[in-house]
Parts: structure tokens; C-alpha cells; sequence
């Protein structure tokens, strides 16, 4: 029997065997596709999922080196038309920048001090060869592609899941303690389940044409930018750099629920975005919908629920793959502690606690996002391409609406408050602003980021095969520390004298979990302790 059954091996299921793996769990996972995804999908790398491969013996930089490179700024144009008007550019640090760390880029964007990276521009099918190449290093992970899962079955102790070789129809069960649906938004296994979806739900339609045009650039003569928004009438959309030189993607949305775009022509809506022909070989057309949908449950007995089997997402604002990536995150370490055996009843159950409102919060500010970009676009003038007053009317509207691309606060700024394996100390909850991140070590946030002496990130402090109890100089909690060994916690503990990390600490001791947030913190050794660690294993409440 498997400890992990994995069903889907995209962005989320990748980096669940991988965390899985690399925590000593083995795992299999089963994916019907022979290979990495071919179309872009998501485009977006937010801070935190880089934080998260930095963990993985520096995974960041492979990524970032399959990205999309950079010399100049991530730019977000909008114009009338492509070729037309330019009406309001959005600049935040590009690749290059953040590598660097040039004092004036510092000086410039307050991002770069709140984590190692900031906006990665990635697809899809570039991002998975490398979670692939890195999970095929992984002894304990099994990689089953070119199969799909045709049923399961719940039973005493586990899972069996049925599963069917694409290309000869051959079958096999495989018997599994717990199995975690990965298989996106139109997940077999949450259908199989029962399970309904809570929000708003189906949104604006949309088609999306993935095309090559080397000439692109030259055609438009405003440069590289990461994404370039239309907002003449007759062609909202936006087209995303997918490689920078000639693989690009154009999102072509409208406000009118009841247009049905199946029948137009790609040519006739690339050049109406573009304002003027040029040449293209279209690769592929998608038909989707925006949804702002959350599973209202995301465990049944064995099985469990993570990415967009879980939630589907507006994509304004990149957060979805994102949000997914952190549900592996999570749940990984704990099914690793309970297999290993020293994770409570209750640490399992702590997944949706902390994950869905997670997913709450972030599906709600990308609607909100899409939403702002549907008022803008109800509002633009008919003449917007003859008259400088309309176009100047509009730059305000957008003006106001490019708020929403500061979101280093949605993607880092996140906390499990009110989870039921962190211990709370009856601080007020920091603000919670999707366009700034305000450092804390508030229990549940995310331990803060910052440069030391030695080069390194205070972020590399944590022990992703444990807990950690970072202490200041002075400070020990040897009765904590006791305490969360004799239940079986695995503890690295670590004397804090960098001021860059004590400063950030705000607490003389700060115990972190192996995701990176905070367990609890304190002035000295706790006389709770053993509830404490009875707490944050899963056990009974503090």
C-alpha cells in the first residue's frame, strides 16, 4: 500500500509528490497527459511560490531560468489598440531587477524587501519540465503518466484507486492510506464525491488564441511588456508575453454575458487588438469562463481536495496556480507528519481550516480585480480613439483600477487566523492589504523575509523536515522545546543574533512550522508547554 495517491500531475500535483518526497513520504502519481502541459495556462509565479522552491535545494533558480527573461522592468500597458494609444504603463521589478538587487531598483520598488523574488513570468508549459525534472529525481515519488484514474473506492485503512493505461486500455488498482485530487476545476474525484462548490461560479466568457508571431513587437513598436491591455470597444482583451520573442497569448473578453464568440474569426480579433494587420500562426483557441468558485468541503474521510479541484479562480492577478501550489504546500507536511506518526487527529483536519479561507479571500480579490477591469471597460468612450479628452478620462479610470497589480500583499500577506494548530497570544491581526505586505510574526502569518550579514534570507531559518524555534540572544525555551521532542515533533533550534532577523522576530522566541508560518511566540519558555506542542502537532487546544 502507497501512503499518497496522487490524481493529476500539473502545477499542484508536481509540487505535492515533491514536497511529499523530499519530507520521506513515498507517493504515486497519475496523470492521463504523456508529458508537460503545450499551452501556457496559468502565466504567473507570485513571491511566495518562489519562496517555496528556494526550500527545495534552490528549485527558485531553475525556474526562474526556464522564465521569461527580462532586461528592462515588468511592464502592464494600456493602450486603445495595441498599435494605437499608449493610455497608462504599470511598472513593478522585472526578473533582472530582482536577481540583482540594484540599489536603485531597491530604492525604487518597496517589493524587493519583502521577499527574495517578486513577479516571475512563467507559463504553464515551461514551469512543469522543470517541476517534472525535479520530481523524476525524487526515489520516492512514482510517476505514472499516460494513465487516468477511472474510479475509487474508500475502504478500512485507505483508498484503491482504479486506474487505465491511456493507450491500451490496460488496468490496475492501486491501494493507497490517503489520495488527494489534483485534476483541476472539472475534478472527477469532487463530482465522484458529491461535493458542491460555494461563490459566485460561472463569470464572463472568454476565448484565448495562443499564436506565434515573431514580428509581434515590431508591429506594435511599444516594446516588451509582460501584458498589454485593449480597451477600445470592439477588442477588450489583453495580450501576455509568453516567451518574450514570439509566443504570445491574446485573452479576448467582453462584458455582454449573452455574446457567443465561437464562430469568429482569430485573424479579424488579433488585428482589431492589434490596429492594423500582421502576420500570426495560430496555435490554439480556448474557450473558458472566469469563475470565483471554493468546494465547501475539502476532505472526505481518505481523500482530499487541493488547486483547482479545490477552487477556480478570475486570473486577474495571478493567483490561482499560485494559491494551489501553497494548498500542496501545506497539506504536505502534515500528511508527512502523520505518517511519520507524530501528527495529531486533528492536523489533517487543519488543512481546510487554514487552506479555504485562503482560497476565500484570494478568489473574492480576483473577482474584485476582474470586476474593476469590466466597470473600466463599461465606461469607455465610442470615439476613445480620436479624442484626447475621452482618452484622457479613461487614463483616470485605469489610473484607479492598476491598484490591483500591487499584489505582493495577496500573495504573501495570507495568515491562518484562527487555525486550530496555532497558538494565539490576543495581539490585534495585522492589517491584511492585497497591495502591501506589513512584516509579522503574528501567529499564522508568514515568518518575514529579510537580508542577513551573511547573504542569506532570514526565510532560510526554517526547517522544512521540522519545526523550528528561532531564539534571540538571551532568550530559551528549553521546557518548549522538551516538550514538543517527547511528542515526537521533529525541532531544529536556532540562536538568533543577526539584528535584521531579531528585528523581524518582534519576539524574544518564534516557532515556525516546516511551511514557514508561525506556531506561536513568546517572551520566555511557555508553562503551557506541553499544550502548546499537544496544539500545533494537532492534538487538544492550548
Amino acid at each position: 500500500m502507497a501512503p499518497v495517491l496522487i490524481v493529476g500531475g500539473g502545477p499542484v500535483g508536481l509540487c505535492l509528490g515533491i514536497a511529499l518526497a523530499r519530507a520521506g513520504v513515498a507517493a504515486v502519481l497519475v496523470e492521463e497527459r504523456e508529458g508537460p502541459a503545450p499551452h501556457p495556462k496559468a502565466t504567473l509565479l507570485g513571491a511566495r511560490s518562489m519562496e517555496h522552491f528556494r526550500a527545495w535545494d534552490r528549485l527558485d533558480l531553475k525556474v526562474a531560468d526556464a522564465a521569461m527573461q527580462q532586461e528592462e522592468d515588468y511592464f502592464i500597458l494600456f493602450c486603445d489598440r495595441l498599435a494605437g494609444h499608449e493610455l497608462h504603463r504599470f511598472r513593478s521589478p522585472g526578473l533582472e531587477a530582482v536577481r540583482r538587487r540594484a540599489p536603485a531598483a531597491v530604492a525604487r520598488f518597496r517589493e524587493l524587501a519583502w521577499s527574495p523574488w517578486g513577479k516571475t513570468q512563467i507559463g504553464q508549459q515551461a514551469l512543469e519540465p522543470v517541476l517534472l525534472a525535479e520530481a523524476r529525481r525524487q526515489p520516492l515519488l512514482e510517476l505514472r503518466h499516460g494513465w487516468r484514474q477511472v474510479d475509487f473506492a474508500q475502504v478500512s485503512g485507505g483508498v484503491i484507486g482504479h486506474i487505465e493505461h491511456v493507450a491500451t486500455g490496460r488496468r490496475e488498482s492501486i491501494a493507497a492510506r490517503w489520495m488527494v485530487a489534483c485534476d483541476g476545476g472539472a475534478s472527477a474525484v469532487r463530482r465522484r464525491l458529491g461535493i458542491r462548490m460555494g461563490g459566485r461560479g460561472r463569470m464572463r466568457s472568454n476565448v484565448s488564441y495562443l499564436f506565434r508571431a515573431p514580428d509581434f513587437l515590431a508591429a506594435h513598436g511599444k516594446g516588451l511588456a509582460n501584458l498589454y491591455f485593449c480597451l477600445a470597444p470592439d477588442a477588450f482583451g489583453v495580450f501576455t508575453a509568453i516567451d518574450g520573442h514570439s509566443t504570445w497569448n491574446y485573452q479576448h473578453y467582453w462584458a455582454d454575458p449573452a455574446r457567443d464568440a465561437a464562430q469568429d474569426d482569430p485573424a479579424v480579433v488579433l488585428h482589431r487588438a492589434m490596429g492594423k494587420a500582421f502576420a500570426f500562426d495560430l496555435l490554439a483557441t480556448t474557450h473558458w469562463h472566469h469563475h470565483q468558485s471554493v468546494a465547501h468541503r475539502w476532505r472526505d474521510g481518505r481523500v482530499f481536495l487541493a488547486g483547482d479541484a479545490a477552487h477556480l479562480f478570475v486570473p486577474t492577478g495571478g493567483v490561482g496556480m499560485n494559491t494551489g501550489i501553497g494548498d500542496a504546500v501545506d497539506l504536505a507536511w502534515k500528511l508527512a507528519a502523520v505518517e511519520q506518526g507524530w501528527g495529531g487527529d486533528g492536523l489533517l483536519d487543519s488543512y481546510e481550516a487554514e487552506r479555504k479561507p485562503v482560497a476565500w479571500r484570494n478568489s473574492v480579490i480576483s473577482a474584485n480585480n476582474s470586476d474593476r477591469i469590466d466597470m473600466v471597460m463599461g465606461e469607455v468612450a465610442p470615439d476613445i480613439a480620436t479624442s484626447e479628452p475621452a482618452r484622457d478620462a479613461l487614463r483616470q479610470r485605469i489610473l484607479w483600477m492598476a491598484k490591483q497589480f500591487n499584489s505582493a500583499g495577496t500573495h504573501l500577506g495570507y495568515r491562518y487566523a484562527d487555525s486550530p494548530i496555532v497558538v494565539p497570544d490576543g495581539t490585534p491581526e495585522p492589517p491584511d492589504d492585497p497591495g502591501q505586505v506589513v512584516p509579522s510574526t503574528w501567529p499564522g502569518s508568514r515568518f518575514p523575509h529579510g537580508w542577513l550579514a551573511d547573504g542569506s534570507s532570514t526565510l532560510d531559518l526554517v526547517d522544512r523536515g521540522g519545526f523550528t524555534l528561532l531564539a534571540a540572544s538571551g532568550a530559551s525555551a528549553p521546557g518548549l522545546a522538551a516538550a514538543l521532542r517527547a511528542q515526537g515533533v521533529k525541532l531544529a533550534e536556532r540562536a538568533v543574533a543577526d539584528p535584521v532577523a531579531v528585528d523581524l522576530m518582534q519576539r524574544p522566541l518564534v516557532l515556525l512550522r516546516p511551511d514557514g508560518h508561525v506556531a506561536w511566540r513568546g517572551a520566555a519558555d511557555p508553562a503551557e508547554a506541553e499544550a502548546i506542542a499537544r496544539r500545533i502537532r494537532g492534538g487538544e487546544a492550548a
